[in-house]
């Protein structure tokens, strides 16, 4: 359960409420023949002299949520929660790349529904809540969609790295990023105890290299938690590391400061722990102005990395959701981790050695 629902499941206590008043009809509409939404669309959307399209479109908005809470949730379409919104919302943004806009008609296409069923006396839903409504006050749904990313051809990019990016540090930075879609909050809070690497020279050198509990028994990986400053997965995740990325990790830490300090990666100067912003200006350092900002794409910064290696995995790959949550750290369907060490080493356990050698193998190269 999430922080921020157990706040509303408190308040609603101290009232002898619920934060999910809809649960309790669930049993009951699984029973029912007749569908709701066809229904509304009978009585009120086919009665109006709409154009073919428009009707087409609101057909699909239904379809669309029907089929996804049904898939995800096994909970009738006619009685979700907010938070059952707002994880369909999230997914045709992230899953789909559907733009705010569409996201809103389709959001709008199903709130006109509800307030049907708020209105007919056959129905028990009540006007004190419309999860629709409360799902749409706490997104952000308006102004610009974000521009496109480069469709930088790996070729391309790999000559580039090549050519441009000569600095070890920098572009162990950059490759991690590219190789693990970690986000720069993500990889400026990578601890030593956090990275294993197998090498005699390296471990020598740093003794609490890899010795995180999560990382026993995984060889080559890194660990990415999910509760640090910035850190806006949902859930932690063990990584592999392929022989590419070793192999521009070990020349860095090879000549990394050695003043004690447990990040993985420091700043040039003072040795310091890099922050977000530091490693964004790494990016925009080799990246700019050639891969500038224009009027259909953003400028390349540290999120490219993120976008190029989800966008591998999930197109050029075929790799099904599940697998892709995990590597990006996403919430799965079963809600936020219990932050407790059995339950997150059981869910790390159950994905890791599932998608360990296949990662290692489908991994793009950047021949460096």
């Amino acid at each position: 359960m999430t922080d921020s629902k157990k706040r509303h499941e408190e308040i609603a206590g101290a009232f002898n409420r619920t934060s999910d008043p809809l649960a309790k009809y669930n049993d009951k509409f699984q029973t029912v023949d007749s569908d709701p939404f066809q229904l509304w669309l009978d009585d009120v959307v086919y009665s109006k002299d709409y154009v073919d399209g428009t009707v087409v479109a609101i057909e699909r908005r239904v379809d669309q949520w029907c089929n996804y809470i049904w898939t995800e949730y096994s909970r009738h379409p006619a009685v979700p929660s907010t938070s059952h919104v707002i994880a369909f919302a999230q997914h045709y943004l992230n899953e789909h790349n559907n733009n705010k806009g569409t996201v809103a008609a389709k959001l709008s296409t199903l709130n006109q529904a509800y307030d049907y069923f708020q209105m007919e006396p056959a129905f028990p839903h009540t006007e004190d809540f419309n999860p629709f409504k409360a799902a749409k006050n706490r997104m952000d749904l308006s102004g610009e969609d974000p521009k496109d990313q480069y469709p930088i051809p790996l070729d391309e990019l790999r000559e580039f790295i090549d050519v441009e990016v000569k600095h070890i540090r920098d572009r162990a930075l950059i490759v991690i990023q590219l190789k693990l879609g970690l986000r720069a909050s993500e990889v400026s809070n990578i601890k030593l105890s956090e990275i294993h690497i197998t090498n005699s020279e390296l471990q020598d050198h740093y003794d609490e290299l890899g010795t995180h509990p999560m990382l026993h028994g995984r060889p080559n990986a890194v660990y990415i938690p999910h509760r640090r400053d910035r850190n806006k997965s949902k859930r932690p995740r063990v990584l592999p590391l392929d022989e590419e990325l070793r192999r521009v990790l070990l020349q860095y830490l090879l000549c990394r400061p050695d003043n004690g300090r447990p990040w993985l990666f420091l700043s040039k100067s003072g040795g310091k722990k890099m922050d977000h912003t530091n490693i964004n200006d790494v990016w925009k350092k080799y990246f700019r102005p050639e891969y500038g900002p224009t009027e259909q794409y953003s400028g390349v910064s540290s999120h490219y990395g993120r976008h190029r290696f989800t966008t591998w995995f999930r197109l050029d790959k075929g790799w099904r959701r599940p697998r892709l949550k995990y590597l990006r750290g996403d919430m799965q369907s079963s809600g936020e981790l219990d932050p407790t060490k059995e339950a997150i080493d059981s869910y790390i356990h159950a994905r890791y050695e599932k998608i360990e050698d296949k990662f290692r193998r489908e991994i793009y190269k950047l021949h460096i």
